[in-house]
Parts: structure tokens; C-alpha cells; sequence
């Protein structure tokens, strides 16, 4: 085994919104708002637990097996600030299978914490707080969640970069 066999990465277990859906967040006005950074398709998802930096193989060995069930995501209806520093539409529908991710994995990464599941999907970060900044986007749509994903994400300049690296199935359900 190589140090590169070793390599860390950020993680993140999420879903991810059909592609009709991520049409429609395409279609969605983004008003010029000097200090926020709009995300783009490649980044519209909805993370059920952050995981930070863990091992690929650790994640994979926890999840082994597991048959979530598909829940039906609402998205909206208007997008709101979360933290101050991150503009987001509401996700609904994901609560139970965000817990069973965590459960299955609280031991991998940075620590799960006491924090309650905030279903949400970034459409904007802001270097600053920005109070009544785009605030109130309008929009309402919902997906059927079929696939758990475990992502990588890479920090860059422009954004962060996220490689899909597995997934599990979710059955009926939800």
C-alpha cells in the first residue's frame, strides 16, 4: 500500500435532484449581489451528513449493505438565508434516512454533533451576511430521492468541486 492508497478526502453522503428539477433551479434569476457566489448544476444536491476528512473505504464498509428506503424531497417554497452565510431552498422528506445515514456512520470523520438534520440546497454562498439579499427566491418542486451518493469535494477558488464516488440504492418506500 502507497501513501496515495492512504489519501483523505473531503466527504459528504447526499441526494441529488432529477433532472427536470435541476432544470427548473436552472431557469432561477440570479441577480449580480456583490459578496455571494451562485452554485451551479454540478453542485445542486442535498447532503445528509457531512462527513469532512474520512476514508473512502471506511464510508463504503459502513453503508455495506444498506437499503434505505426512497423518500419524496419537496423543495421551497422560497429560498431563505441558513447561518446568515448561505442561501438555500428548504428540502422536506428526508429526515428518517438522514438519520439512518448518520447512524450508520457517526463513528467516520468529523463528528455528527447534536445538531438536528436542516434539509436544504444551496443555490448561494455569501462572504458575508447580506440580510434581504435575494431572499424569498420563489420556487417549489419536488424529486423522487432512488440514490444514496458519496461525494468528494474539492475546494477550489470558483467553488468547490464535487466527484461522485459511490452510491447505494434507496427501495420503496417514503
Amino acid at each position: 500500500m502507497t501513501c496515495d492508497d492512504l489519501k483523505v478526502a473531503r466527504l459528504f453522503l447526499a441526494v441529488f435532484p432529477s433532472v427536470d428539477v435541476i432544470e427548473r433551479l436552472g431557469e432561477l434569476e440570479r441577480p449580480e449581489v456583490e459578496g455571494l457566489r451562485w452554485t451551479n448544476r454540478e453542485q445542486w444536491h442535498v447532503t445528509l451528513r457531512f462527513l469532512g476528512e474520512a476514508e473512502e473505504g471506511d464510508v463504503e464498509n459502513s453503508l455495506r449493505g444498506f437499503r434505505g428506503a426512497a423518500s419524496t424531497v419537496l423543495l421551497g417554497p422560497a429560498s431563505r438565508w441558513l447561518g446568515g452565510r448561505v442561501l438555500a431552498l428548504p428540502a422536506d422528506g428526508l429526515d428518517e434516512l438522514a438519520a439512518e445515514v448518520r447512524s450508520r456512520t457517526e463513528t467516520i470523520g468529523q463528528a455528527a454533533g447534536r445538531r438536528n438534520f436542516t434539509g436544504h440546497l444551496t443555490l448561494a454562498r455569501a462572504r458575508r451576511r447580506l440580510p434581504g439579499a435575494v431572499v424569498g427566491l420563489a420556487f417549489e418542486a419536488q424529486f423522487r430521492a432512488t440514490e444514496l451518493w458519496l461525494v468528494s469535494s474539492q475546494l477550489h477558488a470558483d467553488g468547490a468541486r464535487y466527484t461522485k464516488l459511490s452510491h447505494w440504492p434507496l427501495g420503496e418506500g417514503g
